[in-house]
């Protein structure tokens, strides 16, 4: 019998929690010590213990240096953390592991579960939700899915309002401790859709506390006792006041939380002088100050829904509400700025401090679980029975029904081809429930499968042959969830893409393999050819890099996740080239991404899983990177204002002045800081890193747009001369989709399709007569002496001139290709090194 996973767990920034599905409804586990939902994701260390939750937080107190939270912003980062008390370093991942691990203590019912839903946020990328599934595995559970937090927040709503409140579009604004997430959801036939989603990684609650910090604690306490450059001194982990920076963040968190309901509120702390004297602070801050200084962080994620609502054509009054989710949101600042702002209803029905985890159980309790082994049937060896697994390989079964139900019962369906004279089939519910008996076998056959209301129903179809042996058939469980809400599947949050040669460019450029918002799990093969030949026993590599991000963007400003590589030294033979490779990709609904390189020439297969957990930033190296980029843009903006184009040099100055902040924000980094600042940095400096790529090169792209538009209309022309309607309709199609990208790609995706209209236009042009002979003549007239063989040249151009007068099209095209090869010279520039993956 199948199990259900059951468990779920919000490992969140700030607190975190784990609930059970359990029969159609939710129970969330209770910390035995005090008796809370939450479990903050602090963990101290003391010499002789570890501290987590809530005791953690308050050895901040007494000893800030030995205390950690709001590590989840690190995940996937190459980041650790030094314990003086211990004299050891910690990763995010070995701290995340230890708040796992202590809520699992909060499960009173004795169970140890092997399976659990972990909740992330949309927007982390593979290589941080690789950093959450190993946190899970290293806390001792077997199997770990990961659930996108909107995602969960929306099962739970959608569970709680039932299906009369679930019309039309909603916004899931989820803005927690660290990290913020807004999802744009619909509900049809019973299954909840994301349709897209916005979100940072790298900005919530946390991001408040520091805002009182820098703008109130810091310029109070450097007036009222004259210290110079307190923040650096406070942010750097050998700053004089490193440990008061931890003691306030602590304050400055209690007095958010206490604004949420009070009007002002008080703080009160000890403070030592440069001089070593000892200072009581009493510090009162007003909801209107906090409000002050969170406004611009609160419209910054408004902005974030305009543009989600505006790339999919969409008007706020298009959406019926906003749900709400994370702790964060019970700020009235962001209610209000949300309501006023947008024009939308905000709807409260849920608590924000538990939906997610909440709807993570009830997805979990309409998982199967894998980390325990299936029954196996047992079969008794039978005698004449030497033919059955013939019989069974041309057995083909198709089965149809509806994977969520609002009823009591559901319509199952099935075809079934090439099945043996006499056989019969039964259908059976994993808890015994339902048995339909053994029938016979038709080519279609259907069911009223009964079901078990609020959960998962999970029913196996076996067929027998007719002696009543089961045949060894792998047909896929049929799973139903009735009563509830369940998810088509969860979207992609960036698009996923191969990096490729252009040889003719002499550039690499981004071939997209999965788009972003494409479903997971997802799979897909391609064929590609090698732009370079690699010799046996050479250093020469063969490069499959895979990389995430914008499918417009170059290279370069793309998140790398990893790279299969060939070289040389690794084959048996040489592989030449134009030869074809098989390449196969997949991605799990957890992120673990298989590449599957096939080379017919040499029958090897090339295979790796990716599933990297960590990335580093080097501020030095972000300081360079980021003054480059400012030099580029800065020349560019004055060519543009030169010429008097102000228009195009609205993106550009605006990028300009933030990659200015950035810069002013370096500088004041230090090489040991603490926060996360580096990293947002890191995120912001690779966006704008994709507009000064493209307005850099603006003149370039003013001369590719032109020579686009000039072989887009060229090919129009051909396809309304020889009257191809259906050719002209794809055409259109391809114009409408060209504002997603013709003003923010990279010029390598710009040349990309340009060789698109290229290659189009050309296989209708080898097709006529004329413009082919046209191109023979060209050749035929080169002296002899410009080919690399004389003696082949005249035999091709004999050939070629007898095949004029049979006005062969393909004769002359296979002539004009071999004159073409021979030509000595190509007016080629050396081709780049590249991948070894012909785009």
């Amino acid at each position: 019998m199948s199990s259900t996973i059951n468990f779920a767990i919000d490992l969140g920034t700030t607190n975190s929690l784990i609930a059970r599905a359990n029969n159609g409804s939710v129970d969330i586990f209770k910390n035995p010590s005090g008796m809370k939902v939450t479990l903050p994701s602090v963990v101290a260390f003391r010499k002789d213990r570890i501290l987590i939750g809530d005791k953690a937080r308050e050895y901040v107190e007494k000893d800030p240096s030995n205390v950690f939270a709001a590590f989840k912003r690190k995940m996937g980062t190459g980041e650790s953390f030094f314990i003086p008390n211990s004299g050891s370093f910690k990763t995010p991942i070995e701290l995340s592991t230890i708040v796992l691990q202590e809520l699992k203590n909060f499960i009173f019912t004795g169970e140890s579960p092997a399976s659990v839903v972990i909740t992330i946020p949309a927007s982390f990328d593979t290589i941080q939700s690789n950093a959450t599934k190993e946190a899970g595995y290293a806390a001792g559970f077997r199997e770990v899915l990961l659930l996108q937090e909107p995602i969960a927040a929306s099962l739970a709503f959608a569970n709680k309002e039932g299906k009369s409140g679930m019309e039309g579009q909603w916004l899931v604004y989820d803005l927690g401790g660290g990290t913020f997430d807004v999802a744009l959801v619909v509900i049809q036939d019973d299954e909840m859709k994301v349709l897209d989603h916005e979100g940072d990684n790298f900005f919530g609650g946390v991001d408040f506390d520091n805002e009182i910090i820098t703008k109130l604690f810091i310029p109070y306490l450097e007036s009222q006792y004259n210290i110079q450059e307190l923040a650096s001194k406070m942010l750097s982990a050998n700053g004089k006041y490193n440990k008061l920076y931890f003691q306030l963040l602590y304050k400055a968190e209690e007095a958010k939380i206490s604004l949420s309901s009070h009007a002002s509120v008080d703080i009160e702390f000890d403070f030592e002088d440069e001089a070593g004297n000892e200072h009581e602070v009493y510090f009162s801050i007003s909801r209107d100050q906090f409000d002050a200084i969170i406004r611009d962080r609160v419209l910054a994620s408004i902005a974030f829904i305009r543009n989600l609502l505006t790339r999919n054509n969409m008007e706020p009054s298009a959406i019926t509400e906003v749900v709400l989710v994370g702790g964060s949101t019970y700020i009235p600042l962001v209610r209000t700025l949300l309501s006023q702002d947008l024009g939308i209803k905000v709807n409260t029905s849920i608590d924000p401090t538990t939906a997610v985890v909440e709807g993570a159980a009830w997805y979990a309790g309409g998982r199967p679980s894998k980390a325990e082994p299936l029954p196996v049937n047992q079969q008794p060896a039978a005698t004449g029975s030497g033919n059955k697994s013939a019989q069974a390989d041309s057995i083909e079964v198709k089965t149809a029904y509806q994977a969520n139900s609002r009823d009591a019962e559901e319509y199952f369906a099935a075809t079934i081809k090439n099945a043996p004279a006499g056989c019969t089939y039964r259908i059976t519910r994993s808890d015994g429930g339902f048995d339909s008996g053994l029938k016979p076998v038709a080519e279609k056959i259907s069911e009223m499968l009964l079901l078990l209301p609020n959960t998962l129903n999970i029913f196996s179809l076996k067929l027998f042959d007719k002696q009543g042996f089961p045949l060894p058939l792998s047909i896929p469980e049929i799973t139903i969830v009735q009563g509830k809400f369940s998810i088509y599947g969860q979207p992609l949050p960036h698009d996923v893409c191969l990096e490729v040669d252009d040889p003719e460019n002499n550039i690499t450029h981004l071939e997209v393999i999965f788009e972003r918002n494409a479903i997971l799990p997802i799979k897909k093969s391609i064929t590609k050819t090698l732009s370079r030949t690699i010799v046996k026993g050479s250093d020469d590599q063969l490069l499959i890099n895979v990389l995430e991000g914008s499918r417009y963007a170059s290279p370069q400003s793309n998140l790398p996740i990893g790279i299969v590589s060939i070289t040389g030294q690794h084959l048996k033979s040489d592989l030449v080239k134009g030869a074809d490779i098989d390449l196969t990709f997949e991605i799990s609904e957890s992120r673990d991404i298989t590449v599957t390189a096939y080379i017919s020439m040499i029958d090897e297969e090339f295979k790796q899983v990716f599933n990297p957990s960590a990335r580093s930033v080097n501020v030095a190296r972000l300081q360079q990177e980021t003054d480059y980029l400012y030099r580029l843009g800065k020349r560019q903006l004055d060519k543009l204002l030169k010429n008097e184009m102000y228009e195009e040099s609205a993106n550009l100055q605006q990028a300009l002045r933030e990659l200015e902040t950035i810069q002013e924000k370096l500088k004041r980094l230090s090489q040991d800081d603490v926060t996360d600042t580096k990293y947002q940095l890191d995120d912001q400096k690779r966006r704008l890193s994709q507009i000064i790529d493209t307005a850099e090169k603006g003149d370039r792209m003013l001369e590719l747009k032109e020579e686009y538009y000039e072989k887009r209309e060229g090919y129009r022309q051909m396809l309304q001369q020889i009257g191809d309607n259906d050719q002209l309709a794809r055409l259109d199609k391809m114009n409408a989709e060209e504002a997603t990208w013709l003003n923010n790609c990279s010029t390598q995706y710009l040349r990309l399709k340009i060789s698109e209209m290229d290659r189009l236009s050309w296989n209708i042009r080898k097709r006529d007569i004329s413009y082919v002979t046209s191109l023979y003549m060209y050749y035929a007239m080169k002296p002899d002496d410009a080919y690399s063989n004389l003696n082949e040249i005249k035999l091709l151009k004999a050939r070629g001139n007898e095949a004029l007068g049979r006005k062969n099209v393909d004769e002359i095209l296979s002539i004009v290709y071999r004159m073409y090869e021979l030509l000595i010279d190509k007016n080629q520039e050396e081709s780049i090194k590249g991948t070894g993956l012909r785009g």
